[in-house]
């Protein structure tokens, strides 16, 4: 029943319902309204009254105005706001050290992003199933995120005591002596002989069939090498004891401790960062085994243990596709119900193995899941500015998705035009072959430039004269694209015609003479072979422009004002 960190990452779909919300039913278990949260969500949307001037717009009290860079309809746009949409495009932590960003520009799109999330709620876009599900979702996701960090992650401590403890315990030294046999009545005779006083490794030698039989039966251990069965072998062993004969499958073995030392006290600092991230794995799913306990004495999840037992599904596809039209309740946790259908439609196989384990990491994810939501987290901290920044991204796709996108409509006809006007978009670029002589200095090129001018054959002097890689082939290349042509060679490439040579051309210090042997034709690719390129092409031109004008209509009319004090403040610590 271990929490791992992976059992509160995110889940796209989850089942039931919270259980604020008992007047709503799903038959899905892979997806788990939050219904109740709608209300909640309303009152994250903070409502600004813009006035004609900054010094008269009323800002909530947690907002400073150095922290406002923009209010739109009455909904400001803090500081937070441009630090996420910055992370956000240039995938980092830490923006004190971007330099040269345009801030203004990131403020205007901040300012366009939010006046399509107002008109999208203004249009009713948030009550829309696939908005409102897309934002429970999220909630859930981040809301047991936070659930982990709280209980599982803030509660885990790696002490310096721990990791040297760990250290000297599972570093530490052992020599044992080990005789291998195949039968016990042999072992029973080699432990008599020993007990006697025979030496150990002319026995093993002899008799033992363990790969320390070539050493005598001695072996080197570190403890976390030995294994569960030699570690109990030696434990409470002092050296030169025996530890009588042990079984391990259909082996018999007799242990001696030769030598035991601590483990080297220079060794801990190069494992000690391996250490603390295995004793934090390992405190985390001892925490998480205990949370999870706790959960299941708190919510007590009712299980039908009865029906369980009699879901069978070894009798073929009939059998399972009995099930799984089976609406009864197997579980109930709080208001959640996992019905037999869903559950049936977990398990891959009729193995009876498999059930008890589907149904416990199922109860283990929603009893996690029910933990989270009754926090509320979407109601305080960072979170609820998280979620506002989520919802209003949300509702701006899902308004253009479902506004702006079904009015491009994109014929043939246009298609065909686009591709005319484009048509060198759509060529295949020009193509060289040629040939290359590379010597060490200007000297020796210009000689070989003068006698080539002479009539001497470039094959020849390239295979006698060349460094190059292509030497042996009398210099050839393969045909080239210009983009594949060092710089030197590329702006004097379509000077040249099929057999002229080039001036002698310095490149990584070597010095080239190249022959054109190879300039093949400008070839354009059907429109049929590129026509979902240039759908996609003609709908981005067409979008732009609609987007654009929609902005300019809602932008006219619309009350946004700038601090620019406070962009400007914000533009410092990025050099603008």
């Amino acid at each position: 029943m271990a929490i791992r960190q992976a059992s509160f990452n995110s889940r796209q779909s989850l089942t039931e319902k919270t259980p604020e919300v008992r007047s709503q039913k799903t038959d899905s278990c892979e997806y788990f309204p939050l219904c109740v949260l709608s209300s909640v969500i309303c009152v994250l949307s903070t409502v600004f009254c813009l006035l004609s001037l900054w010094s008269c717009a009323s800002v909530p009290k947690k907002e400073k105005k150095a922290d406002v860079l923009a209010i739109v309809e009455g909904e400001p746009i803090t500081k937070g706001d441009l630090e996420y949409s910055l992370e956000i495009a240039h995938r980092r932590e830490d923006l004190s050290s971007a330099k040269g960003i345009d801030i203004t520009q990131y403020v205007q799109k901040l300012v366009d992003d939010r006046l399509i999330a107002i008109e999208a709620k203004r249009a009713g876009v948030e009550k829309y199933p696939e908005v409102q599900n897309k934002i429970e979702a999220y909630i859930l996701r981040e809301s047991v995120v936070k659930l982990y960090n709280e209980e599982i992650e803030k509660k885990i401590n790696v002490s310096e005591a721990d990791i040297v403890d760990h250290y000297k315990k599972n570093n530490e030294e052992f020599t044992l002596g080990i005789i291998e046999l195949s039968s016990e009545k042999d072992a029973q005779k080699i432990l008599e002989k020993l007990k006697k006083g025979a030496d150990f490794k002319k026995l093993a030698l002899e008799y033992s069939t363990h790969v320390s039989k070539k050493d005598g039966g001695e072996m080197p251990l570190q403890r976390k090498s030995m294994g569960s069965f030699f570690e109990e072998a030696a434990s409470g062993l002092t050296p030169g004891d025996l530890s009588g004969i042990k079984q391990s499958g259909d082996k018999y073995y007799i242990v001696k401790l030769i030598n035991r030392q601590e483990a080297p006290e220079e060794g801990l600092e190069k494992v000690r960062g391996s250490i603390a991230a295995q004793l934090k794995s390992q405190k985390a799913k001892d925490r998480s085994n205990e949370y999870l306990r706790g959960l299941r004495e708190k919510l007590k999840p009712k299980i039908n243990n009865e029906l369980l037992s009699s879901i069978n599904l070894k009798g073929g596809n009939e059998e399972r596709e009995k099930w799984a039209r089976d609406e009864s309740p197997l579980v109930e946790i709080d208001s959640m119900t996992l019905k037999v259908k869903d559950f049936v439609a977990m398990l891959s196989s009729s193995d009876e193995n498999i059930k008890e384990p589907v149904l416990n990491r199922w109860i283990d994810r929603k009893l996690v899941d029910v933990e989270a939501l009754g926090h509320h987290y979407e109601l305080y901290s960072d979170l609820k500015d998280m979620l506002q920044r989520y919802k209003n991204q949300i509702l701006k796709d899902a308004f253009i998705n479902k506004m702006l996108v079904p009015q491009i409509k994109i014929s043939d006809q246009e298609m065909t035009a686009y591709y005319s006007a484009h048509k060198e978009d759509f060529a295949s670029p020009f193509r060289y072959k040629l040939q290359q002589i590379t010597v060490k200095t200007r000297e020796e090129a210009e000689d070989i430039l003068k006698s080539l001018k002479n009539g001497a054959d470039f094959s020849w002097l390239a295979k006698t004269k060349s460094i190059g890689p292509n030497a042996s082939a009398g210099g050839t290349t393969d045909l080239l694209v210009k983009e594949q042509l060092p710089a030197e060679i590329k702006s004097i490439i379509d000077t040249l015609n099929p057999g002229d040579i080039s001036p002698v051309v310095e490149v990584d210090s070597n010095f080239n003479i190249f022959r054109l042997q190879e300039k093949t034709a400008k070839e354009f690719v059907e429109f049929n072979n590129v026509k979902p390129v240039i759908q996609r092409k003609v709908f981005t031109e067409k979008f732009k422009k609609l987007y654009d004008e929609y902005l300019a209509k809602l932008k006219k009319d619309a009350q946004i004002t700038i601090n620019e004090d406070a962009v400007q403040s914000f533009k410092k610590m990025f050099g603008k």
